[in-house]
């Protein structure tokens, strides 16, 4: 069974993601590539689910914060973060088109990818 979740996307998230880059850590079951942000230095910048209006808020974080569980992310929603801009309700505008990113929960952990517009 599936879970998804919109977190919003915050300006502020939109600014520190603008500055790392994403490396692939790992394959879906479709050999898509799954990864992280990490920032000039190689360090992995979490992105996780802070809790807050229905679905939640993506954040940030240099270490995973208590109780908060790290998200993998796929390319696509990698680079819609890294070179967005936020839109009223959590949205991301990218290359002329408004986008979701959705995180997912497959049973065994939770991915961030690009989705439709709210």
């Amino acid at each position: 069974m599936s879970t998804t979740l919109k977190p919003r996307a915050p300006a502020a998230l939109l600014t520190a993601a603008s500055h790392l880059e994403f490396r692939a850590t790992s394959r879906d079951r479709s050999g898509s590539a799954l990864g992280v942000l990490v920032d000039a230095s190689g360090a992995r910048q979490h992105l996780t689910i802070a809790a807050g209006e229905a679905d939640g808020t993506w954040t940030l974080s240099s270490d995973l914060p208590i109780g908060l569980t790290s998200v993998l992310l796929y390319e696509s929603a990698a680079n819609v973060l890294r070179g967005g801009s936020p839109e009223d309700g959590g949205s991301v505008q990218f290359h002329g088109a408004s986008y979701d990113i959705e995180s997912s929960f497959d049973g065994n952990a939770w991915t961030a990818k690009v989705g439709g517009s709210r």
